[in-house]
């Protein structure tokens, strides 16, 4: 079987910033514009509201934060309950 071992001519290469930069600049303009009103927007009350806890996932908080019960599930061979504390 033969091979052909392709050689592959190195092209200078653009990135889509610079192309639209180049060919469209009126574009790039919004673009910039939009970045920037972008990056200026408060997203201190969607992450407040994303963190509050309500309903059923309020009971699934009150489960998760209770301590470990003793038995099976809760305390590992040879540990005591003043371990938990």
């Amino acid at each position: 079987m033969r091979y052909l071992h392709l050689q592959r001519r190195s092209k200078a290469f653009i990135t889509m910033g610079a192309y639209i930069k180049e060919k469209q600049p009126e574009i790039f303009a919004l673009l910039l514009k939009y970045i920037i009103v972008k990056a200026k927007k408060d997203i201190t009350e969607r992450v407040l509201v994303a963190a509050d806890v309500s309903g059923k996932d309020r009971f699934y908080r009150t489960i998760m934060e209770e301590r470990p019960k003793g038995g099976k599930g809760g305390l590992l061979p040879g540990e005591k309950e003043e371990e938990l504390w």
